[in-house]
């Protein structure tokens, strides 16, 4: 990348050099310009190094500051027109739906028409396309006689065209164009140079937005996820608080069997709040999971099952070898499928727990007796507080987001399927360095 102070590193202690030392250093072709010339070649090449360091600066302020994206790209655009003083700039992305196209998401010297003509490209087509397909700064001259140029614009004459890719993240997701109608134009290496720079900052304009976009999705969600957990754990406390209060003030008034019931539902209310919390402390857990240690797979399969009915819980055979997981992860994953197998599954049916070895992966299934409901997307189950129409009333509605929270922090994925009457819930993650099997 063509950076700020790279750039104003090559513009110190000018005065001590000469003037071909200053194009040397600069990178500036000054072959064939004579001794008269050679000074005010320089000087011109210092002035417009001089602004594209400025452009660059303001650019970078406004990614810093969060200006909206598209006008960090406009200004771009503009930026490379005016520098480069050519008649047509453009920067395509690829399309996040079709990769295989393009869209024009700024542009400048073009009418409404011809942007109209030009909003949707393949990639490949024209200097742009061919600047994504092969990631490679890309310069065409004579363009009305190249093959695979875009054609509006190779019927309006258009003479040549530079194209440098645009990455995010290190992948190519678009390119940035600049092209000329006059005859003859070359593009020097200096000019080459700017075109790169201000391509290294639509990535790094990408790059900032999506990040940006990501923390504020990342923090809304746990606004309103502490929304939502403030919610249900004010209901059960007014219930408890109300009851206990009414007790306070009547128990005279009130029979035994009245008060017992009334102590009976606020215990239960307390229960359901120690529940509640115990999820909402498991969710904190799962922002520290990842601490991996050799573990023997079937202890760590037995141990997810203990504390659940063994009448009616089926463990199939479980291959006899140890893994490197986050063992206490993986046990608090299976225990949340299972909690959420017997909310669901008809009365004193068979829940199964089987597991199988794959390729640098180990996979753990739960099943149960019944089926999602009709036209159900299996990831609205791992939303906080989402409960199904069937389940029973003992649970909060946080026991999937945290297994999918789990999973995520161990590189695990949960997969849901609802199959002949059967839903299943299976971990897969990695296995890490397999050991041999104990004897």
């Amino acid at each position: 990348m063509l950076g700020i102070s790279s750039i104003g590193d090559n513009l110190l202690k000018m005065d001590e050099l000469d003037p071909k030392q200053i194009a040397a250093r600069l990178g500036i072709d000054v072959s064939g310009v004579s001794e008269e010339d050679l000074m005010p070649t320089v000087l011109a090449a210092l002035v417009e190094r001089n602004e594209l360091l400025n452009r660059l600066s303001k650019i970078q302020r406004s990614i810093s500051h969060r200006a909206p994206l598209q006008d960090v790209l406009d200004a771009i655009t503009t930026g490379a027109s005016d520098l480069l003083v050519d008649e047509v700039v453009g920067l395509r992305l690829t399309d996040p739906d079709d990769p295989q196209w393009t869209i024009l998401r700024s542009a400048a010297g073009l009418d409404p028409e011809m942007t109209e003509q030009l909003r949707r490209g393949r990639v490949g087509e024209g200097v742009g396309g061919r600047a994504i397909a092969e990631n490679e700064l890309v310069i065409v001259y004579d363009y009305e006689t190249t093959p695979g140029m875009i054609q509006p614009l190779a019927e309006a004459h258009l003479q040549a065209a530079m194209a440098a890719p645009v990455h995010e993240r290190g992948q190519v997701v678009g390119s940035l164009v600049v092209a000329s109608y006059e005859k003859g134009r070359r593009y020097s290496k200096a000019e080459q140079d700017i075109l790169l720079a201000f391509a290294d900052h639509v990535s790094l304009a990408l790059t900032d937005a999506k990040t940006v976009q990501a923390l504020r999705e990342a923090q809304q969600a746990k606004d309103m996820f502490f929304a939502m957990a403030s919610h249900e754990l004010k209901t059960p406390l007014t219930v408890i608080m109300g009851t206990l209060r009414t007790i306070e003030k009547h128990h005279e008034a009130l029979t035994g069997h009245v008060r017992g019931e009334m102590l009976s539902s606020a215990y239960a209310r307390g229960r359901e709040l120690k529940d509640l919390i115990d999820k909402m402390l498991q969710g904190a857990r799962a922002e520290l999971a990842g601490t991996k240690r050799q573990v023997f797979l079937p202890d760590l399969v037995r141990d997810a099952v203990k504390g659940f009915d063994e009448q009616r819980v089926r463990v199939g055979d479980i291959p006899r070898t140890s893994v490197e997981t986050d063992d206490a992860a993986v046990r608090d994953l299976v225990g949340v499928f299972l909690e959420n197998a017997f909310a669901h599954a008809p009365q004193d049916t068979e829940i199964a727990v089987e597991t199988e070895l794959l390729e640098g992966h180990a996979a753990i299934t739960v099943s149960n007796d019944g089926q999602l409901p009709d036209g159900l997307d299996p990831q609205d189950l791992f939303q906080p507080f989402t409960r199904g129409v069937d389940v029973a009333p003992t649970g909060v509605g946080l026991g999937l987001y945290i297994a999918s929270r789990l999973a995520e922090a161990i590189d695990g994925q949960i997969d849901v399927e609802s199959n002949n009457g059967t839903v299943s819930f299976t971990l897969r993650f990695p296995t890490g360095a397999v050991v041999d099997s104990r004897s």
